[in-house]
Parts: C-alpha cells; sequence; structure tokens
C-alpha cells in the first residue's frame, strides 16, 4: 500500500530530505530546459529597457551558434564559427542592452574571469568584432540524436 504524499513520516523521513537538499545544491542536478531562440521576437523581450546582467547573458546564450557555421557574415567579415560562438561588437551589445561600452566590456571580462566565455576582440578598420566562445557549451547543451541528422 502507498502512503499518501502528506503522511508526516514521508515528510520528516532523513533519507527524503538529504535528497532534497543535494538536488538543490547540484547545479548539474537538475536538469535541462529546451528554449526556443525565437522568443527574443516577443514584444515583452523587445520592450526598450536596460537589461539585467541576466538578460545580457542569456541573450549572449541564446546567439551562439547551435550548430558549426562555415562562411557566417558579420558586417563585411566573413567568419567560420563552432558551435557555442557567436561574432558581435561591443558597440552593438552596447545598444541593444542599453548599456554603455564600458559596461559592456566590463561584463565580458567579469564572464571571462568565471571560465565562463572567452571574448577575442580585434579591430577591422574603425570597427571592431568581437568572437565569444562560451566554454563547456557542448557539455551543458549535448546535440541529441534529432540534432544529428
Amino acid at each position: 500500500m502507498t502512503q499518501p504524499a502528506n503522511d508526516k513520516k514521508n515528510l520528516t523521513n532523513k533519507n527524503s530530505k538529504r535528497t532534497v537538499k543535494s538536488q538543490i545544491k547540484g547545479f548539474k542536478k537538475q536538469g535541462y530546459v529546451i528554449w526556443w531562440r525565437g522568443f527574443r521576437d516577443d514584444p515583452l523581450w523587445k520592450q526598450k529597457r536596460k537589461f539585467s546582467k541576466w538578460e545580457a547573458f542569456e541573450d549572449l546564450y541564446l546567439e551562439a551558434r547551435g550548430l558549426d557555421s562555415t562562411n557566417f557574415q558579420f558586417g563585411h567579415k566573413i567568419v567560420d564559427l563552432k558551435r557555442g560562438q557567436l561574432i558581435t561588437s561591443q558597440r552593438i551589445l552596447a545598444k541593444r542592452w542599453h548599456w554603455s561600452r564600458g559596461s559592456v566590456r566590463n561584463f565580458l571580462k567579469k564572464l571571462e574571469r568565471r571560465s565562463t566565455i572567452i571574448a577575442k576582440t580585434f579591430s577591422l578598420g574603425r570597427n571592431g568584432y568581437t568572437i565569444i566562445t562560451f566554454l563547456k557549451y557542448n557539455e551543458l547543451n549535448p546535440l541529441n540524436k534529432i540534432e544529428k541528422k
């Protein structure tokens, strides 16, 4: 016979408390969410506002390539991007996030110090571009059999 969920024994069981605590502590044990990149077309996302750091991080992550891309065009520059990489400029990010370029630069440096990304900035005449590589992208976003076809 199964016990009801509100049984006091079930709620105070030491093993169940340990399980809940370990699930909360372990980021990797929390699972995955499939997130449609097109949500950025929603009016709620497109509202003019200053992005939070979390929104900026989401924006970068969703901009990263899901698959390797050859001959990817950025302005007049053509590059090959690996899965988990994106090409942008600090000027573009500042405009999109409503931040100063200095704030964008500091944010990217912070993500680098946390070993979340590698950001390489190149100058191209008066303008520059930045290639951002998310570390552990493949580990955190495994390809499933459907995407490999």
